[in-house]
């Protein structure tokens, strides 16, 4: 092979490289207006409330979709404006601390199995949104001892955990 292939071969594997990034969600250190950050996985992220800046900073970081599991009266309205503004996907599940149902699990499973990536998965304090995340890696059939770590990572209080508990054991999971 020839100089002119090794160059040809060299940049493929940079624009792959640089495109499997792009798909990526960053790490933890790299996106400050985000309340509680953290990367579940490649693709997912979890976190807290958007402080001033945070939909841009997302924006500007390659996410695609945006799932809020704040209520409406947490202030949504302008969340999904700003959030599909920047030209993300705005979705939102309105979670309480009363838990989470089987048909938002089913919800969450369904749209983020689907959504453009990388997805900020987020509520106020991360607390639902590690409970959501907890949730969903059981329905996938990762070990409780796994998923619920994963959870409290991504911000899981014990009240929320309890009610995840509760429900894993119900379904016999746990």
């Amino acid at each position: 092979m020839n100089s002119t292939h090794y160059i040809i071969i060299l940049l493929l594997i940079s624009f792959i490289s640089i495109t499997q990034a792009a798909e990526q969600a960053p790490f933890g250190n790299q996106i400050k207006a985000v309340t509680n950050y953290n990367r579940a996985t490649t693709q997912v992220a979890t976190g807290g409330k958007l402080n001033e800046g945070g939909v841009q900073e997302l924006a500007e970081k390659g996410f695609k979709t945006i799932i809020d599991l704040r209520t409406e009266a947490e202030g949504t309205l302008a969340e999904k404006r700003a959030v599909e503004a920047a030209g993300m996907r705005y979705i939102n599940i309105p979670v309480t601390s009363a838990g989470i149902s089987e048909e938002q699990l089913t919800n969450f499973s369904s749209i983020v199995e689907q959504a453009a990536i990388p997805v900020l998965l987020h509520c106020a304090s991360g607390n639902r949104a590690g409970a959501m995340w907890t949730a969903y890696r059981l329905s996938k059939g990762i070990v409780p001892d796994i998923a619920f770590e994963e959870g409290r990572t991504a911000g899981m209080q014990i009240g929320m955990e309890e009610k995840i508990k509760a429900s894993c054991r119900m379904k016999n999971m746990c």
